[in-house]
């Protein structure tokens, strides 16, 4: 099965042979990347890890190689079914000297040593997720997630990411933090804990500045941002990313007091004294059509989008807790956007399909739409709104406008969790304790990363010819399927035929491929190619005469 994750080992073995430079045809030449199989990845991923014994290591290397053909199969399955290497397997996940740190380490490191090398600025895009066990799962160790009536633990991710015209190049995980919800404690007798206890109470949203210090500072010369959603406009997060030498881009949240000075007092009013007011205030600096994609109800559309922009200067919250008085004052960039006009809710939302199982309902549904006021048939959309913050200095409009399409990139940490879930199916691992569900994390998280980098081969190499990437026998395959060439078939038709076999419609509205449809489509080749190579190893040999 060795050649299901030859595309994906692709773009790994050019990451690393290349480095920061792009992979595209540099100066008309036909210059190669060297490919490795699966056992090269998982050595040069988790080779180096100091598991305390060397034939933990090597364990681990095996393992993930064969996790790696197959990611969204159960571990006896991706080991063949062999009882042996299933039970060592399962040993090393279960080995207390073994942690997801120690297991991810490597591949931090890795991509931290990427990151050092770009030219262009670096994204470390911030999020949580919840690994959801169910109802009362077997597993021990488990904490409450959402409501309280589920179990499981809590994920932080940090994922490196270079913004490009086209999207973002995943460069891979900079850091990842699993914990474990604790309940509330209470006091002897049994009460809630009183507001001093509670702040001297280790917070949640530590992750966050204590991911930031892990990830260290951003190297001489260059430039890391930490992006975060609208959980990251805090005080702590804001201030650990500026002490450690990096830029921060968040989603604001807050409508926070702002610093007024002298020059400002007379133009000012309590009102503008307050971060969001201020921001909405603002006269309109600049415009652009920007492309809203579909998302549940909301129909795709093309959005006219004001933009303006101005620096601000953040108090820190009152009785800030470690820092008291002595806490600085945090001088910003805010980036104000919004749509002037949605559109009404009848052109810009797909109608909802009501579930009716007898005409008498649907008959009073419509009696009440022939009553309803005329004036609701005109109701707009909610508009589009973003409030950012950020350390980078805005100075024109192209870099207010480059400040969001840098914002817009955080939607690939979304990915990686939907591939970590979905693709990897980390909530259907059957282990025994949390801790040993840590040590699974920290070998499928870098296999998550891969599955995201499988898309981006179209982004970056998309006019090379397909047979320095992928073996013949694939090649050959979607060649005969597309009529052409295979000498002439390039990395774009090779992947876009893939993606068709996993189901992609290509249509004008569905955009590029995904990784689902693009794995999908490379599973279903595989299995193909691999008819044509065992029949080839048995075929008789022909006889002369």
């Amino acid at each position: 099965m060795a050649g299901m994750t030859t595309v994906v080992d692709a773009l790994t073995g050019a990451q690393q042979t290349f480095g920061a430079a792009q992979l595209t045809q540099q100066q008309g030449s036909s210059r190669l990347v060297q490919l490795v199989d699966a056992p090269s990845w998982a050595q040069q991923t988790f080779g180096a890890a100091q598991l305390g014994d060397q034939r933990r290591s090597k364990r681990l290397v095996h393992v993930a190689s064969q996790v790696a053909r197959d990611p969204g199969a159960s571990l006896p399955s991706q080991l063949g079914g062999r009882w042996g290497e299933l039970k060592a397997a399962y040993r090393l996940l279960h080995e207390p000297d073994v942690t997801h740190e120690a297991l991810s380490q490597p591949h931090w490191q890795q991509t931290r040593e990427w990151a050092k090398k770009q030219q262009e600025p670096v994204l470390l895009v911030h999020d949580d997720t919840e690994l959801d066990y169910g109802y009362d799962p077997a597993v021990s160790g488990l904490g409450p997630i959402g409501n309280g009536s589920h179990a499981g633990f809590f994920v932080h991710s940090v994922l490196a990411v270079v913004p490009q015209a086209s999207g973002e190049r995943v460069l891979g995980l900079a850091y990842q933090k699993p914990w474990v919800r604790q309940r509330a404690p209470r006091t002897t007798k049994g009460k809630k804990q009183s507001r001093r206890q509670r702040a001297r109470r280790e917070r949640e949203s530590g992750h966050w500045p204590h991911a930031v210090e892990e990830v260290g500072p951003a190297p001489e010369g260059g430039r890391w941002v930490h992006v975060g959603d609208r959980y990251a406009d805090m005080y702590d997060f804001l201030l650990a990313c500026l002490s450690s030498g990096c830029d921060v881009l968040v989603r604001a949240e807050q409508n926070r007091c702002l610093q007024v000075w002298q020059e400002e007092e007379e133009e000012a009013t309590q009102q503008l004294d307050h971060l969001l007011d201020r921001m909405k205030s603002w006269s309109v600096q600049g415009a652009r059509e920007q492309e809203v994609p579909s998302e549940h109800e909301r129909r795709a559309r093309r959005a006219r989008l004001c933009i303006s922009w101005g620096q601000v200067h953040i108090q820190p919250p009152d009785g800030h807790a470690g820092l008291g008085k002595q806490a600085p004052l945090l001088r910003l960039w805010a980036i104000h956007v919004w749509e002037p006009d949605p559109p009404v809710c009848k052109e810009g939302q797909r109608p909802r399909v009501r579930r009716e199982k007898h005409g008498a309902a649907r008959k009073r549904r419509q009696r009440r739409q022939q009553q309803a006021e005329p004036g609701q048939e005109d109701e707009r959309m909610e508009p589009l709104e973003w409030f950012l913050l950020t350390s980078v200095p805005v100075e024109r409009e192209a870099d207010a406008w480059q400040r969001v399409d840098w914002y817009a990139c955080r939607w690939g940490v979304e990915d990686f969790h939907k591939g970590l879930k979905t693709g990897c199916h980390m909530q259907e691992r059957h282990l025994r304790d949390e801790a040993s569900l840590e040590r699974l994390l920290g070998l499928l998280a870098p296999i998550a990363v891969r599955l995201l980098q499988l898309r981006e081969l179209v982004q970056e190499i998309p006019e090379q010819p397909v047979l320095s990437w992928v073996p013949s026998e694939e090649a050959q395959l979607i060649a005969w399927q597309r009529q052409v060439p295979v000498e002439h078939l390039t990395v774009r038709g090779f992947l876009r035929e893939v993606a068709h076999m996993g189901g992609f419609l290509g249509r004008k509205s569905d955009g590029q491929p995904g990784w689902q449809t693009l794995w999908k489509g490379w599973m279903r080749l595989h299995w193909q190619a691999e008819g044509i190579r065992l029949a080839n190893q048995h075929a008789p040999p022909k006889r002369c005469g």
